[in-house]
């Protein structure tokens, strides 16, 4: 069906070959390349940062996948996105954030552990064990909820005016491809599946 996991998967299953290097990008990308080189009047691929991140990495052997995909997210979606998502909407309340789980001795004591011992059979198995009987059962096992704002309706109603105008703005830049934006912006108007709102909201 048309979604973006179905581009993921379909781009995942066109790789020469998945290893970690190539399959992580696309994981994590909101583009696909093909997009990029849609949207873009000129643009160079192999200057991705997520690639070149994990080039420069000193990443582990490939048969410790999870510490790979631990230092990988530490080094892009953690910092680039949650951190920074974090400290700006904190700030703007004026609250001071602490994140004791990103102690550099915890994180260099946990990213020491082997896969064998990761593996979660039981969600946060190895946080829920080292506390033992601190935890009461029903926090343990509580049904995991997310927490995801209404950007979709937010851009469709009390923000399209403000998003159209950005979108349509930044169509008419030289860099871009005008028609490609104007066009991404009326699909996902539409209900265009692949057409998220995360992908408006960059732009």
């Amino acid at each position: 069906k048309p979604s973006v996991s179905t581009e993921k998967i379909y781009h995942l299953l066109s790789l020469d070959k998945g290893d970690f290097q190539q399959t992580y990008p696309i994981a994590r990308q909101v583009f696909a390349d093909e997009s990029i080189l849609q949207m873009l009047s000129s643009s160079d691929l192999s200057q991705n940062s997520v690639y070149k991140i994990i080039s420069n990495s000193q990443l582990p052997t490939p048969n410790s996948q999870l510490i790979q995909v631990s230092i990988t997210e530490i080094s892009t979606y953690m910092q680039n996105v949650l951190l920074r998502d974090t400290d700006q909407m904190s700030m703007s309340s004026a609250l001071e954030v602490r994140t004791p789980f990103l102690d550099y001795e915890l994180v260099a004591y946990v990213l020491g552990i082997e896969d064998k011992f990761k593996y979660p059979h039981s969600p946060k198995k190895l946080l829920v064990d080292s506390l033992g009987d601190l935890l009461p059962n029903e926090i343990v096992h509580r049904k995991k909820m997310g927490f995801v704002l209404p950007w979709e309706y937010w851009m469709k109603n009390e923000l399209k005016m403000f998003c159209e105008k950005n979108i349509h703005e930044l169509s008419e830049r030289e860099n871009f491809n005008s028609q490609y934006l104007k066009s991404l912006w009326n699909r996902f108007l539409k209900g265009d599946k692949r057409v998220t709102w995360a992908k408006l909201w960059i732009l």
